[in-house]
């Protein structure tokens, strides 16, 4: 064999090897509507582009692996991307989530993780605070243990438990509030033993911050230490403990940039432009360097502008439970508050006990207190309105996400305060079980009697 010919096999067989480090991964929709697909890897999104017949391919280099999401709609399947490892997922129906099917090299893996996702432990809020504890760590402890039995490669076996861990962590954000409604115990507040349990648990790895569980279960234990003894909801104090935490007790500087970027991004995503915004900023232009971080914000603050005090609202259309659309101009000559809600928030179900008290108390002024479901299924909405009679006007929101879009409704409750002439007074009002909300209603509408 000549020296040529072994040199051209060689290099066949190199460019075997670097095409077979390619992923692709092929999507079939089955009686499906969803709109637009999207892989997310970390920060990056491919768009999948679908056919007629509901297929689609999307072929990804040896980078570009690890953890994603495919999003379809307001649903997202949780993936694993392994080089050379293809593979194919048939998705049935509208609804993707647990109705999923995998093919291929990379389904063994794609398969456990959809089904992990179903398997969310039901947990029992009622519990004390170290009972509680202990029911998270026999939650991870079972979690791990299967991980283990599936006999997955070593590493992918380590950074699962993991996401388990930092996944199952997030439930110690909800405990407070959650023990508080389950048990009546209004004044709940953790002890000591609890929040150094909690302290205790924020670790710095920066190599985890591949992990949106762990970037997720790190803000949720920051924001529970940090904030744990503010007793009414007020997000500038919130912000402010948050920051003071992160810049006197982190050290890893890309986590301190991470935390710092999260927390105001979330502020300006929940608040808006308000009296604070300048120091947001500062706050932010001093600690946040990464141009990913920092293009999100910007985007997110020139957003914000538009839906600043005294801008025009958008339109929409929401529907009664007769099916009857209702209108931005129906509401005119009113003022006009919306309680962005889903039957299935507690802390939404929470505030709905306030919110009726508060609709109550201004019952005869020129105003409108409308609640407004963005439940994914109107069934839903239906069946929890029908149970409670005393609940005061309520709407569906549907499926269309422009109202979501242009307020930038990313969390709920949401409460939404419009002036008489449809511009907005409040686009992310205080809470009404916040006195705030009353004051600010009191000032409006002290001399305007209700309109006939």
């Amino acid at each position: 064999m000549s020296k040529l010919t072994i040199f051209i096999l060689l290099i066949s067989v190199l460019l075997s090897c670097t095409g077979n480090r390619k992923t692709e991964i092929t999507l079939n929709l089955i009686g499906s509507t969803a709109p637009n697909p999207e892989l997310h890897i970390g920060q990056t999104t491919y768009p999948l582009e679908v056919d007629a017949s509901g297929k689609g391919l999307l072929s990804l280099e040896q980078e570009q692996q690890g953890y994603a999401s495919l999003k379809l709609g307001k649903e997202r399947i949780p993936l694993y991307i392994e080089p050379g490892k293809s593979f194919t997922i048939y998705i049935y129906g509208d609804h993707a989530c647990g109705n999923a099917r995998f093919e291929g090299k990379g389904a063994a893996k794609n398969s456990y993780l959809q089904q992990e996702m179903l398997n969310r432990p039901q947990l029992n809020y009622e519990l004390d605070e170290q009972a509680f504890l202990q029911q998270l760590d026999e939650h991870i402890a079972h979690k791990s243990h299967l991980v283990d039995s599936l006999q997955f490669d070593a590493p992918f076996t380590e950074i699962e438990k993991k996401r388990i861990r930092f996944s199952t962590y997030s439930a110690l954000e909800n405990y407070p509030l959650y023990h508080a409604w389950s048990t009546g115990n209004k004044e709940y507040t953790p002890d000591s033993i609890y929040l150094n349990r909690v302290k205790s648990l924020i670790i710095e790895d920066e190599s985890l911050m591949e992990l949106e569980e762990y970037k997720t279960g790190i803000a949720s234990l920051v924001y529970l230490v940090s904030t744990y003894n503010q007793k009414e909801y007020n997000a500038y104090k919130q912000l402010k403990a948050q920051m003071s935490y992160v810049l006197e007790n982190m050290h890893n500087p890309t986590l301190k940039e991470f935390l710092i970027n999260r927390f105001t991004y979330n502020y300006l995503m929940g608040v808006g432009i308000d009296e604070h915004t300048g120091e947001i900023v500062e706050i932010f232009n001093t600690h946040v360097r990464d141009t990913a971080y920092r293009s999100r914000f910007f985007d997110c603050y020139h957003r914000s502008l538009r839906i600043a005090d005294g801008q025009p609202s958008c339109d929409f259309t929401f529907t009664d439970k007769n099916g009857r659309a209702y209108h931005l101009k129906d509401f005119e000559g009113q003022y006009l508050f919306l309680n962005i809600w889903t039957t299935w928030g507690l802390p939404c179900r929470t505030e709905n006990i306030a919110w009726e008290k508060l609709a109550a108390q201004f019952k005869d002024k020129n105003i409108q207190f409308v609640s407004v479901s963005c439940d994914k299924e109107r069934s839903a909405w239906e069946r929890t309105i029908r149970k409670d009679s005393t609940l005061s006007r309520q709407l569906y929101m549907g499926k269309d996400e422009s109202f979501q879009d242009f307020y930038m409704i990313r969390g709920v409750p949401r409460f939404i305060l419009i002036d008489p002439q449809g511009n907005i007074i409040g686009s992310d009002m205080p809470r009404p079980s916040d006195p705030a909300a009353t004051h600010i209603l009191q000032e409006l509408l002290n001399d305007t009697p209700k309109r006939r």
